[in-house]
This record gives C-alpha cells, structure tokens and sequence, in this order.
C-alpha cells in the first residue's frame, strides 16, 4: 500500500478512490476514507467507515476507535459517540492504549459537545471577548481552532498576543501553529517553558511532518516489537514533540538513544516486566544514558500543566 500512501501524501484523492474502488481489503478501505475526508466529503467516509468497522477493528483496533470518534465528532454526532462508547466497551481486549483511550471517551465527547456549542454563537464581539478576557482555556482552543476554518488573518492581532501571554502552553503552541500554517512572514516572540523565542513561523517545520519523522516513527515501532509498547512510545513521543515545541525532536531517521528512551518510558508506563538490557547490548548504548533522556523526556511530559474542563 506504499503507492496509496504516497497518493495521499500528494492528496491524489480521487485516483484512491479510483484505485481502491469496491475493495473490501481493510488497508484500502483506510486510505478510501481518507481520500474522502481529504476532497471534504464526511458523508461517505462516515457511510464506508461504519459499514465496514468490524472488519476495520480486527485490522488495527487502535486506528479504528480513534478514526470512530473523530468521524462522529465531524458530525456533531454526540449521541452516537455516546452509544459507541458500549460497542467498544463489548469488544475483547486488545491492548492497553485502547483501554486507556475507552476510559477518557466521556471526557472526550463532552469536550468536543462543549466546544461545538461555543463555536456556533462566535460573533467579532464574542471572539474579542473570549480572547481577552476568558479564564477558560479550552474555550480559547476551541475558538482557534474554529478560526482555523474561517480567517485566521482577521485575528492575527489576537493570536499574536497570545503567544506571550500567560495561557496554557498547549494554548499557546496552537496560536502559534496557526502561523505556520498560513506562512506568516513577519518574526514573533513566543514564550513557552520558561524560554523566550524570537521566531519567523513559516521558517517552521510543523510538527509530526517529512520524512525524517515518518522513518523514525516507524523505526520506533520497529524497535518496540510489542504494538502496545509501539503504541505508547509513540503517543509519548507526540505528547512530547508538542510539549517541546518549537524545538526540533527528531533529528536522525534512525536515532537510537531516542528511540530506546521512549521504548524505556512506554514499558514503564505500561509496568511491563521486559528487561531493556537486550537493546543496550546490540546496540552497544551506555544504559545510563538512555535512563537520563527518558526521565528528561517523563518530567517535560509531567511539568504539562492538564487543561482543565
């Protein structure tokens, strides 16, 4: 499936669906439902993805929880999400990270029902008003997130004062990814963590994105040989990326010491009873030095304040 991927990567949508036209093989059957969200068509890849969900969740139960949710919130589906909450609740187990996903899906739904009811009475009165003077975080994430649709340049005063201000890092690295995203030209000063950025945002790399990362992530995975220990080191290392952010993470494609920090910090998590002392000896890495990057990498992940609901 490596040419659909890189079809969707050039957002060749409508030869996907070409290609994988009445194909019931489940790895088509993702790509179909991208191409589909991708050309802005909901509908379709909601009707294909229920169609076919439990052949979906025996193919990859993770990807299909999450594409599960994210396809009713689309929709505005509270109700729905709520009742696939016991759908997959009667589902065997398969792996930590979908049990801890099952157990914050009532925050979840609430969050997203919350934020779909603020986004509908957004006037240019409001959004000031929520931007200067709303103590609600998640309330000002929503509104961002809402802009990212409408105009993000009508409110570029607001977005930029947002960088340095005193709201959750999380708030604030989202305000600035916004800039990225539009290629905003002029420098900013952003703080974050204690430090002071002076920044050009369409200079950025976004996070999560070319090739280096792609190939590391997959090297994780590689290196993992559990898909539950692959799982979590690979949503620390995202949690991470964005804690971190603007700052690079991922250098190398094959950054080893980094690689088995997480591995480390994902067994950890998980209270798994493998020994690392394989990894050290093939690979001939210091064991010290993978136990201080990843508690470095645990205290970044643990000084995140949470956003409160």
């Amino acid at each position: 499936m490596d040419s659909l991927k890189s079809l969707l990567d050039k957002k060749q949508y409508d030869l996907i669906l070409s290609l994988t036209e009445g194909s019931l093989d489940p790895e088509a059957l993702v790509y179909r439902i991208s191409a589909y969200l991708g050309k802005g068509d909901s509908a379709s890849a909601q009707d294909l993805f229920f169609k076919n969900r439990d052949l979906l969740w025996s193919f990859n139960p993770v990807l299909t929880i999450k594409s599960n949710f994210e396809l009713r919130f689309i929709a505005h589906d509270f109700d729905g999400a709520y009742d696939d909450i016991t759908y997959f609740e009667n589902k065997p187990y398969v792996s930590q990270e979908v049990e801890e996903y099952l157990r914050d899906l009532p925050k979840r739904i609430r969050l997203n029902e919350k934020n779909q009811q603020l986004a509908q009475n957004y006037t240019p009165e409001k959004i000031e008003q929520v931007f200067r003077h709303s103590d609600d975080d998640y309330e000002v994430l929503n509104l961002l997130n809402y802009l990212q649709g409408v105009s993000v340049r009508e409110y570029l005063s607001y977005i930029k004062e947002l960088l340095v201000s005193s709201r959750h890092p999380s708030v604030k690295t989202y305000a600035l990814l916004l800039l990225v995203e539009i290629a905003y030209p002029e420098s900013v000063t952003f703080n974050k963590n204690g430090k002071v950025y002076h920044l050009v945002p369409k200079d950025l790399m976004p996070p999560y994105s070319g090739t280096v990362f792609n190939d590391f992530v997959l090297y994780l995975r590689d290196l993992s040989c559990d898909p539950s220990v692959a799982g979590v080191a690979t949503n620390l290392l995202n949690d991470y990326i964005m804690d971190v952010y603007p700052e690079s993470v991922v250098k190398t494609k094959d950054d080893t010491l980094l690689a088995l920090a997480f591995i480390k910090l994902a067994r950890e998590y998980l209270r798994s009873g493998l020994g690392m002392n394989g990894y050290y000896e093939k690979y001939h890495l210091d064991e010290k030095k993978v136990a201080e990057l990843s508690h470095a990498i645990d205290e970044t992940l643990k000084a995140e304040p949470p956003l409160k609901i």
